[in-house]
């Protein structure tokens, strides 16, 4: 794999932001998005490519390599930008795109300690804590899991920002449709961003824990990385979430999103 970075002078200070690209792999419009405000808050960046011939189930962590050889990618990337760039990479925080929504939450249910806070945006579909179902869907082993099972537990205690543009409600022909999809959590990316929005609260409640999850709507955005950008002001509420304070829950992050 290759990967974009930004390493600045303090690179220690602050833990990087990993951006996780969607199917189109368009890191380098990525890297450019985030850099103006990376450059301002001393944040390390590090953008990774996911090859389409090495990775062509990357969203599902799976590859060429078998299942969870996308994660394992990344965990070598990361490695990498602590050896040759001095990065701190022990724990980073999150974020991806479309398919790369997909690989963010998937890899923070199966690596939790690699990460420090989440940021899924306009995912195609979501994998659920139920384990009725099988992973990518649910969380019981598969062999897409390699015959793992998550750390929910861990996973619930990481701080989660779904977005997902208002007008994110086409089906394009990038939006997975199969395996009873479309009942199991619903026929947009909008339905099935807050869906599991709300299966993630409820989750929380029944094991007695505070939810960490928040949502917020890019304001006249559809599925488009750019009009994200432009529209949604995708990249500054990214951003605002990663550097909150810790202190906040997810419920105190919300609100102050939703009524801003």
């Amino acid at each position: 794999m290759t990967y974009w970075a930004f390493v600045p002078r303090s690179r220690r200070l602050v833990s990087p932001l990993v951006l996780i690209h969607g199917s189109r792999r368009n890191t380098g419009r990525m890297f450019r998005a985030f850099l103006p405000h990376a450059t301002t808050l001393g944040m390390p960046l590090i953008v990774p490519t996911f090859p389409v011939d090495a990775f062509p189930g990357y969203q599902r962590l799976a590859g060429a390599a078998g299942p969870l050889s996308a994660l394992r990618a990344l965990e070598s990337t990361l490695a990498d930008a602590d050896n040759v760039l001095g990065l701190s990479t022990d724990r980073v925080a999150l974020c991806g795109f479309s398919g790369g929504a997909q690989f963010a939450h998937r890899f923070a249910l199966y690596a939790p300690g690699r990460v420090r806070r989440v940021v899924a945006a306009s995912a195609g579909y979501y994998t659920y804590l139920d384990d009725n179902r099988p992973f990518p869907y649910g969380i019981r082993p598969s062999i897409l899991s390699a015959g793992e099972r998550p750390d929910v537990e861990a996973f619930l205690r990481l701080p989660i920002h779904v977005l997902v543009g208002e007008l994110d409600v086409e089906r394009t022909g990038t939006l997975a449709t199969g395996g009873g999809l479309d009942q199991a959590q619903g026929d947009n990316r909008l339905a099935r961003a807050l869906r599991w929005v709300d299966h993630l609260e409820s989750v929380a409640s029944v094991r007695h824990r505070p939810s960490r999850v928040s949502f917020d709507l890019l304001p006249g955005t559809a599925h488009s990385f750019t009009s994200a950008v432009h529209r949604g002001d995708l990249v500054s509420r990214v951003v605002d979430f990663v550097h909150r304070s810790q202190a906040l829950s997810g419920a105190a992050i919300s609100q102050n999103r939703m009524h801003s």
